[in-house]
């Protein structure tokens, strides 16, 4: 009698409900197949329990407080009194639609909120990849990423490079709702961690790409002398900007001599003398670039060999001589020596430096000191 007689009395009042601001939070909610959803309310406990708090869906009542939950969400179903929050259990696809509380505090106003929950089945996605179309990303040329789930519907795509959110370059476009990554040109600050996030209400999963962009070489360089002496040991250091790292190959004077970044050689020949080039190689992008450095052998006589000076001269022009008739110093003319005088350790030398073509060689001979 007791429950029929609370039953006509909010019978009489549902004309003159107004919607509670505030009962519930703005909808919707999301909530996956087989899993639960809470409805909270935004009241405060009051210190004296509320008169009657009641849950419908639609029109069909789920639980108020002065009946056990209906048949369709018996132990799927648990009301809190105390703030007239609900929670809901193994979600159906039949669940989705609107719902709404009616809650009577005592000596207040009847509240009344709505809200709606949205059920997604098989919607929980995984097995997100991000892949892209070369294995060997190169400068210059493009490339594209593509980001997709193996499961579940997928409703929204986040990239992000090194795990900033992605800003979009020049050379940067987004296709197909955000699902390809597209590199017009590669640069090679374009290297780095790639990931792609995809969502929707209930779930979401990421990946992640680490792009390294091949390229180079480029900005080769030689450290080392330009002028040694005879007997001495001679190291060239040759650098360049590249990835993958650069191999090296040397030449004088046009003849392959050596294979690595570091050349190394004691001077023992005036032959030694010339254009010391190289050649740096990126085994990926197939591309080369060069560098040269002159070096010119120092040769004091009486100090290196017992040859006499028209001797050292001699080798010496002997060896231009052959070389211009092999093509590789055309034209040497002696005439156009220059002649230097220099104090070396208070030793006093004539030095004459030949230079023609690649090829520069000096030759010192002691001299008596000048007067004074």
């Amino acid at each position: 009698a007791k429950s029929r007689k609370m039953s006509r009395w909010i019978t009489c009042m549902a004309a003159c409900l107004t919607q509670g601001a505030g009962v519930l939070p703005d909808g919707p909610l999301n909530a996956a197949l087989g899993g639960t959803v809470m409805f909270t309310t935004t009241l405060t406990p009051p210190e004296k329990p509320f008169t009657f708090v009641e849950w419908k869906f639609g029109a069909q009542t789920i639980i108020n407080t002065n009946t056990n939950a209906t048949a369709e969400y018996a132990g799927r179903v648990t009301l809190f009194t105390s703030t007239g929050s609900l929670e809901l259990r193994n979600l159906i696809l039949s669940d989705s639609g609107e719902y709404r509380a009616l809650i009577i505090p005592q000596g207040g106003s009847i509240l009344e909120g709505t809200t709606r929950l949205e059920v997604y089945g098989e919607q929980i996605i995984s097995g997100t990849v991000v892949t892209s179309s070369t294995n060997l990303p190169i400068e210059g040329n493009s490339v594209n990423l593509t980001c997709d789930a193996a499961a579940g519907s997928i409703f929204t795509r986040l990239w992000k490079k090194d795990d900033s959110d992605l800003i979009l370059t020049d050379n940067m476009a987004l296709y197909e709702e955000n699902r390809v990554l597209s590199f017009k040109s590669l640069n090679k600050t374009d290297s780095g961690k790639y990931s792609c996030e995809i969502s929707n209400p209930v779930s979401n999963d990421k990946a992640q790409y680490i792009m390294i962009v091949n390229y180079g070489p480029e900005n080769v360089q030689i450290k080392g002398p330009s002028k040694i002496d005879f007997g001495k040991t001679l190291t060239l250091t040759c650098s360049a900007e590249s990835e993958p790292s650069a191999t090296y190959t040397w030449t004088l004077n046009g003849t392959e001599i050596y294979t690595s970044s570091v050349f190394t050689k004691v001077i023992t020949e005036l032959s030694d003398s010339g254009s010391y080039t190289c050649q740096a190689m990126n085994n990926i992008t197939e591309r080369t670039s060069s560098a040269v450095h002159q070096v010119i052998v120092t040769a004091i006589l009486g100090e290196t060999s017992g040859c006499s000076a028209g001797c050292i001269a001699g080798i010496v022009i002997a060896c231009l001589a052959v070389c211009a008739a092999a093509g590789e110093i055309p034209g040497l003319d002696p005439r156009t020596q220059s002649e230097t005088q220099q104090a070396k350790l208070k030793v006093h030398y004539k030095s004459k430096v030949y230079s023609e073509g690649r090829a520069q060689i000096e030759v010192k001979e002691n001299v008596e000191p000048e007067p004074g």
